[in-house]
């Protein structure tokens, strides 16, 4: 595959699953060997994270919509770097990119949906902003189905590519499961159950922990594990839920771990994956959770319909239906062979439909064809 110059956009500030998205893939196509030029906030989590990574991002302070010097400031770096390609992972800064743009040769510009619109944007700007947009590349089928309902942009010019799992790192390892259930005090013939996730209402937290709460009373070898901290704007539903775990005397049965690094190890420790989202528009952590063989319980909505086979990679239950999850997580607690089922036809489909390798791929064969089509025309 030909290297490419390739410009990657996002100022958000916050730090979840589209700034991880977006840092990682700035990274695995360096490796690929592609020149990767990342433009980003000064300061935010994205920044110190490609700083790690050994980038020096481009910094855009975008606090609105309209920035008339940081265009002129990105357009000349545009320019004097050669860009070849733009890939914005966040919408808000189309309205810096598409002015920037019309200060250059014409370069192919790719936008990746990862959540959708509630409100439809065909207004005269939002029309003339889309018009720049060569492709949209959607993380799943309900973000793609959201985008050709409220973008003014064509059906042909919107596909899926999956967010895919590093099988190097998310790699299932006996010694290390049990290195880390003796980390965590947690007893060979314990079942740990796990969340991972930022500490918000929306993911699902209060009902995980309801259901922890009658299951303890029921099982003595149950355990449970929460991993994840707030992010930007989210610090008083985290002290919400942790409350919420010292109401429901939850404290001596329960692992609140914070942000960790080393995600791949304690997902080893766990026995059973539980994700009552609300609502996702993907669901990374599902197929990260697959990857490292564990059965799956989760909420039967949005994107996780495209991952979770119900009764054949794991369980889908109604989302804020405590009632469903005990009765499901339950189920699995008791019966160690569906365990095994749902593990192990959860880790092939991972391995069929959502490796990183595979995403990889479908990007720079999107890539290569724009920028074909634009040196053609």
């Amino acid at each position: 595959m030909q290297q490419y110059k390739i410009l990657k956009v996002c100022t958000s500030r916050s730090w979840g699953g589209m700034e991880m998205h977006m840092t990682r893939t700035c990274d695995k196509l360096r490796q690929r060997g592609h020149l990767i030029f990342p433009v980003c906030f000064s300061g935010s989590p994205i920044f110190h994270q490609l700083q790690r990574m050994g980038f020096e991002p481009f910094t855009m302070n975008l606090n609105h919509y309209f920035h008339p010097i940081q265009v002129i400031k990105l357009a000349k770096y545009i320019k004097k770097n050669e860009i070849e390609l733009i890939h914005a992972d966040y919408s808000r800064d189309l309205w810096t990119i598409a002015p920037a743009m019309a200060f250059s040769r014409k370069i192919p510009l790719v936008l990746i949906k990862h959540i959708g619109t509630m409100r439809p944007k065909r207004d005269f700007l939002h029309r003339w902003i889309y018009k720049q947009v060569d492709f949209i590349i959607s993380i799943s089928k309900v973000i793609q189905d959201n985008v050709i309902a409220t973008h003014p942009i064509s059906p042909e010019k919107v596909g899926i590519i999956y967010h895919g799992v590093d099988f190097e790192k998310f790699n299932f390892d006996a010694v290390v499961r049990e290195q880390t259930r003796k980390m965590l005090g947690i007893g060979n013939e314990d079942i740990l159950i796990g969340i991972v996730g930022r500490l918000q209402r929306a993911k699902g937290h209060f009902e995980f922990l309801e259901m922890a709460a009658v299951l303890s009373k029921t099982h003595h070898n149950v355990r449970f594990i929460i991993i994840g901290e707030a992010t930007r704007g989210e610090a008083l539903e985290a002290e919400q839920i942790k409350q919420k775990i010292n109401e429901l005397n939850l404290l001596d049965r329960l692992i609140l771990t914070g942000y960790r690094e080393d995600v791949p190890n304690l997902l080893s420790a766990m026995d059973i994956f539980v994700f009552p989202s609300y609502a996702e528009a993907f669901g990374l952590v599902l197929i990260e959770a697959m990857a490292m063989k564990l059965p799956i319980v989760t909420a039967n909505c949005d994107g996780v319909l495209d991952i979770v086979l119900q009764n054949k990679t794991g369980e889908l239950v109604p989302p804020k239906n405590v009632s469903s999850l005990i009765q499901t997580v339950e189920k699995l607690i008791l019966d160690r062979e569906l365990r095994q089922f749902y593990s192990e036809n959860g880790y092939k489909r991972v391995c069929d439909h959502f490796s990183e390798a595979r995403m990889l791929d479908q990007l720079e064969g999107l890539y290569h064809r724009l920028i074909q089509d634009a040196e053609i025309n």
